[in-house]
């Protein structure tokens, strides 16, 4: 019958489909598993649990024939460019156990060749940043925790150092550390002239380490507590005292309110719940094609939102209109309330009364703030639940 070989080569990680609890990844054809997707380095050739993952490969449709498997890490099937092999592990097994000694993300890349008679059949799959090698940076760690208060100054300096050095050029941890300093300054009023934009570096920072966490640092319970904190601060602070403000009756609190969504899409895994803002602003500068279209493609997103029915200490999970597990916030969750009761509002006037297209909007939010008393109040009183709506 002659060769036949059938090639996939997987290398589009935007089409990937990523579920963190499970730490599954499916690259189309195969699926890979591992027992963990942030590790610790090995210290003095010391390896230990922390240090080693075990990595799980299986084909989505099953390939008849005797099949061989080929491993690569970062595109190398060599050990010692910062990873090694477990003993009893080899790189042609149907999984493997690594064990990492230096910092950085690694890619996992597999080849599988089934051979029946005459038949072969190939497949490959490869993940970008599969696996996730930190350091906790303990003295980072410890002037953070330090009692009865953190030198927030002195945890500023010391993670700006590790952020530039290039051993930690991938790992977003000095960063979150750098936004923890920089709040904390803000926080206490520091009055130095170095510290007039700690606000803005905190929320750089907080971006930076964002862009660079591949497997979940920051969903680590000691950065998820500080990210509440910052969510909090932007909102508590600062979006909600100036929510009602425009440009014409308080324009310094108009331009608080501008900056502080801004932050706060920064620091969010779902800035769709700020785009009722967003398209706000753009309303006030006459803007009005801008701010519709900004509202229909928004709310499409936040339409296409599945509830997971999972509650955390920090809100409650999502899959997004990608697919990504999210958690969505108390302050999400405060931020699409204002934004849906204003822009509603807004648009009933605008439409000389007439509530259709602001029940529109508020048929699609109100799922998410069900149990929320002050929207359901305004919901009821000034929109009598869009029952003609309905009806």
């Amino acid at each position: 019958m002659g060769n036949l070989r059938k090639l996939y080569r997987m290398k589009y990680p935007h089409l990937i489909s990523f579920i963190v609890a499970c730490n599954l990844v499916l690259a189309q054809d195969i699926t890979f598993s591992a027992s963990k997707r942030l590790v610790e380095p090995a210290m003095n050739g010391e390896i230990k649990p922390e240090n080693t993952v075990e990595i799980k490969s299986s084909l989505v449709t099953p390939m008849n024939g005797k099949k061989t498997y080929t491993w690569t890490i970062n595109g190398s099937s060599q050990p010692g460019k910062g990873w090694e092999l477990v003993k009893g592990t080899t790189l042609n097994g149907e999984k493997i156990k690594i064990s990492f000694n230096k910092l950085g993300n690694y890619s996992i890349g597999l080849t599988i060749v089934a051979v029946s008679g005459e038949d072969e059949n190939e497949v490959s799959g490869e993940i970008e940043d599969f696996i996730s090698v930190r350091s906790v940076f303990p003295e980072l760690a410890a002037l953070y925790a330090q009692k009865p208060k953190p030198d927030y100054v002195k945890l500023v300096e010391k993670s700006s150092e590790y952020v530039v050095k290039p051993k930690f050029a991938d790992d977003p941890t000095p960063n979150l550390f750098l936004a923890k300093g920089f709040l904390g300054v803000v926080k206490t009023g520091n009055p130095e002239a170095r510290f007039e934009t700690a606000m803005e570096d905190c929320i750089s920072a907080f971006a930076a380490a964002k862009e660079l966490d591949k497997n979940g640092v920051i969903v680590d319970d000691e950065h998820q507590r500080f990210l509440d904190e910052l969510q909090q601060y932007l909102f508590n602070e600062n979006i909600a005292v100036f929510y009602d403000s425009d440009p014409k009756n308080n324009p310094e609190g108009y331009d608080i309110l501008v900056e502080y969504i801004d932050y706060y899409t920064q620091t969010s895994s779902a800035p769709v719940c700020a785009s009722l803002f967003q398209g706000y602003f753009k309303y006030l500068k006459k803007d009005t094609k801008g701010s519709n279209q900004l509202w229909t493609t928004e709310l499409q997103k936040l339409n296409a939102f599945i509830d997971l029915d999972e509650k955390t200490a920090y809100g409650s999970k999502y899959k997004d209109e990608l697919g990504n597990e999210i958690i969505l916030s108390n302050v999400d969750l405060n931020v699409l309330k204002l934004g849906a009761m204003k822009i509603s509002e807004l648009m009933k006037t605008r439409d000389n009364e007439n509530p259709k297209e602001a029940c529109k909007l508020l048929s699609i939010v109100e799922p998410f703030l069900i149990d929320d008393t002050e929207f359901a109040t305004f919901y009821s009183k000034s929109f009598d639940s869009c029952q003609e709506k309905k009806d």
